[in-house]
């Protein structure tokens, strides 16, 4: 093979260049910012404070935390000369994360709750509590593989005024309703982590002085996992829980307040915000249901209820109307009524925080009970005859209209021969005549049985159904003589 003309010529020039020592012209790489490593953070001095800057050369070092993916990094740090709360902002045309941290590298400490996210259209705020002489590092990187312009500031907020638990808003009047901003709220290093509470979270503090004993009841509507607690106690280290409950799951802190006593309530929670809203319980209202159709023949069992979701019976008692009282438990109770008749039934209803209540209702005993007495059917027949069938019913409480239907076997099944409906006056026996043509096929089978059931009409329930029900002996069925 043979080097072309133009092969050759560039060949050449290349061994001119290389000859020559000339270098051929390369692309600069950009230098990444000046506050691209933890080490080399920009030192913010005075507040407030804005920067410019770009994460599209910025790196990723080995040791950086993690905050929602966050990936290329820049880093700014501040050391505050007194005890104040730190607002810092991102702003970015892309997504991008701000987190907080304390401590030296290779030993970082977040700090609670200041991780947040930002997109073109909202940035990422962090808000905490910073104190004097401690040096905070703020990280602000790309989310993920995205990176470009960014803007940082820091600037001191004034805290909730409420914020600490000795600078407690007291609350004066119920019921009360207070609009609660908890990204400006911190957590104190002694303060008691709520029992329904995952973490420690950032809070404020009320406080209530009962004027006379009564029941109280605090509750939170939130947008996250917020909580409110109610406490006793002089001191942060000396607070006595009473009740705790979470604003996601529609629970209340109910409990009974004493006159005189003062109660610490806490919202707590993360950096959004809450609405507290506190109150006297409202007063009980109790009911019950009782078992459907009482007769004198059974147990009527009560259930009875507060009324109110959450709250049980803790004390009180039933009077069923019939001279019998009986304690209230959060259990049912069960009563035998001995008489028909209607019996105005009360139920008074104790709450564990001492409210009380009552409820009055009728209820109606009604024993309806008719019983099959005898069930006649012929021992013996002929195919083709027909044959009297009878059912004999007795009624004993109330004259009632009864329904009686007669069936036939049929190996496992039963045909319906006839129904009958007839008055059943009270203390009589009356006879539901039937008649029935023995088949063929009954002389086939050899034997047939006959089987009667009584019922009344609805909505009335027989007590004892028991004896509704009868199954007669066989008849024997012979086959018709020839030629018959």
């Amino acid at each position: 093979m043979t080097m072309s003309a133009t092969a050759r010529r560039w060949s050449f020039v290349t061994a001119v260049v290389l000859a020559l020592g000339l270098a051929l012209p390369t692309v600069a790489a950009a230098a990444p910012p000046s506050n691209d490593d933890f080490d080399t953070a920009t030192a913010v001095t005075a507040l407030p404070y804005t920067a410019q800057g770009d994460t599209t050369e910025a790196t990723k070092a080995s040791d950086d935390p993690w905050c929602d993916y966050s990936n290329k990094s820049v880093w700014f740090a501040y050391t505050p000369v007194a005890d104040v709360m730190l607002r810092a902002t991102v702003e970015a045309g892309t997504q991008s994360t701000l987190s907080a941290y304390t401590g030296a590298r290779g030993e970082l400490a977040p700090v609670p709750d200041a991780c947040r996210g930002s997109s073109a259209s909202r940035p990422a705020v962090i808000t905490f509590r910073a104190y004097a002489g401690t040096t905070y590092h703020f990280m602000v990187a790309g989310y993920a593989d995205q990176s470009g312009p960014v803007s940082f500031a820091l600037q001191e907020v004034e805290p909730a005024p409420n914020d600490d638990f000795a600078d407690a808003e007291p609350v004066t009047a119920l019921p009360a309703t207070r609009a609660i901003d908890l990204s400006v709220a911190s957590t104190e290093y002694d303060e008691p982590l709520p029992t329904c509470a995952y973490e420690s979270r950032r809070s404020v503090w009320y406080t209530f002085t009962a004027a006379e004993t009564a029941s109280l009841v605090a509750s939170v509507a939130d947008s996250g996992e917020h909580t409110v607690s109610v406490h006793t106690g002089s001191t942060l280290p000396a607070l006595t829980e009473i009740g705790c409950a979470r604003g996601d799951s529609f629970e209340e802190v109910l409990f009974r307040a004493t006159a005189g006593t003062t109660y610490h309530l806490r919202v707590a929670g993360p950096a959004t915000a809450a609405t507290l809203t506190f109150a006297e319980a409202p007063p009980l209202r109790p009911y019950f249901i009782a078992s459907s159709d009482p007769t004198i023949y059974e147990l009527t069992h009560f259930t009875g209820y507060t009324g109110e979701s959450g709250t049980p019976i803790a004390g009180g008692e039933w009077d069923f109307g019939d001279g019998t009282v009986v304690a209230a438990t959060e259990d049912g109770v069960s009563h035998h009524y001995t008489a028909d008749g209607t019996y105005t039934v009360r139920l008074s209803v104790v709450s564990p925080d001492g409210r009380t209540g009552s409820h009055t209702s009728t209820v109606t005993v009604s024993t309806h009970d008719v019983s099959i007495s005898r069930f006649s059917t012929p021992s013996r027949a002929t195919a083709g005859d027909t044959e009297e069938i009878a059912v004999r019913v007795t009624n004993t409480r109330y004259r009632e209209t009864v329904t009686t239907t007669l069936y036939r076997s049929r190996g496992e099944y039963w045909d319906v021969v006839g129904t009958l409906t007839l008055d059943v006056p009270v203390g009589r026996v009356v006879t539901f005549p039937f008649a029935y043509t023995f088949t063929d096929g009954d002389a086939v089978a050899g034997k047939v049985a006959f089987r009667a059931v009584v019922t009344l009409p609805y909505p009335v329930r027989d007590a004892r159904p028991f004896d509704n029900e009868l199954i007669s002996t066989g008849t024997t069925v012979r086959p018709a003589p020839a030629g018959a």
